[in-house]
């Protein structure tokens, strides 16, 4: 099954699914799993805390999977002190895609096209697009109203096409994207590919504790909260979970911190998780393969079944 989009041609995969790189939760299992589905697995590279851990990560990934991956940098040096090196490791493995976060990737993009790589970002604004498309960005990840984690306030109704018009760059679609009718609404929008975090949690082999992927089944949009509290910068959370680890500060893994505090970090954010608005329509654990595939093809049913012209 192959569906052809800009962003399918630019990576050289077969779906418009991009497998969202989640922090403590995509690692080899699931990044391979989204990979051969023939979607592209990606992950977040804050999820190794040493830049070595981050090395065996791509070559346990390249050993069992040659198809294109993706990593997320967090190129803003308060949250990730590291990046520099991070991107050294992500150009030595030739990952494919690079997927930037919090700040400009201007200081990255000749480099990364050097190796090949594409160069996306997140963006929740039409002033960020404008920087990133500016800098030489590749593509944009619409992160819209809805979304899992970091997420914007606009509507992907107007977010997407508004970006697609302004900066003439592929726009991919973020926020509450669960099921192939999601996707079809998506790329009605313009997207030229839709990014899937929060379905790909209810997953076997996401890293994803049983009491998490068991709320998300449990949970519906009602049951989220948005809030800068967590992090420093607004986001959606499981207000279950918020609750329970009473937060009293926003707080960042990365900074000027000792290992020892640096390990109670990621001890308090196992224990706080998020999720986008897309949980209303997750009802049951399935593996990353079923889920890409099956959204592809409920995408092809759906734009099947969409009214036409009636000709007299």
């Amino acid at each position: 099954m192959k569906i052809r989009t800009k962003i399918t041609e630019m990576l050289g995969i077969d779906l418009p699914i991009i497998g969202a790189p989640m922090f403590l939760v995509s690692y080899p299992d699931l990044v391979v799993a989204v990979s051969e589905a023939g979607g592209i697995g990606c992950f977040p590279a804050l999820n190794y805390r040493t830049v070595d851990q981050l090395r065996q990560g791509l070559e346990e990934i390249r050993s069992r999977t040659k198809k294109p991956i993706g990593v997320n940098l967090i190129l803003h040096k308060e949250h990730n002190p590291f990046w520099a090196k991070q991107f050294e490791v992500c150009l030595e493995y030739k990952v494919e895609l690079i997927i930037t976060s919090l700040g400009s990737p201007r200081t990255i993009i000749n480099e990364a096209k050097s190796v090949g790589a594409k160069v996306f970002c997140d963006v929740t604004t039409l002033r960020h697009a404008q920087i990133v498309a500016k800098a030489g960005a590749d593509a944009l990840i619409a992160v819209c109203h809805g979304a899992g984690g970091h997420a914007g306030t606009i509507s992907p109704y107007v977010l997407i096409p508004q970006l697609i018009e302004e900066t003439g760059l592929p726009v991919i679609a973020a926020g509450a994207i669960s099921t192939g009718k999601q996707m079809a609404a998506s790329l009605a929008l313009g997207a030229e590919a839709v990014y899937v975090g929060t379905r790909l949690i209810a997953t076997p082999e996401a890293q994803a504790s049983e009491e998490y992927k068991q709320m998300i089944l449990e949970s519906t949009a009602e049951d989220l909260i948005y809030t800068a509290e967590i992090s420093g910068i607004p986001a959606n959370w499981l207000k279950k979970s918020v609750e329970r680890a009473k937060i009293t500060k926003p707080s960042t893994i990365a900074g000027n911190a000792s290992d020892t505090e640096i390990e109670k970090e990621y001890k308090r954010w196992k224990d706080i998780w998020s999720a986008g608005q897309g949980i209303t329509q997750i009802k049951e654990i399935k593996p990353a393969r079923e889920i890409v595939q099956g959204m592809a093809k409920e995408y092809l049913e759906i734009i099947e079944k969409l009214p036409r012209e009636e000709k007299n």
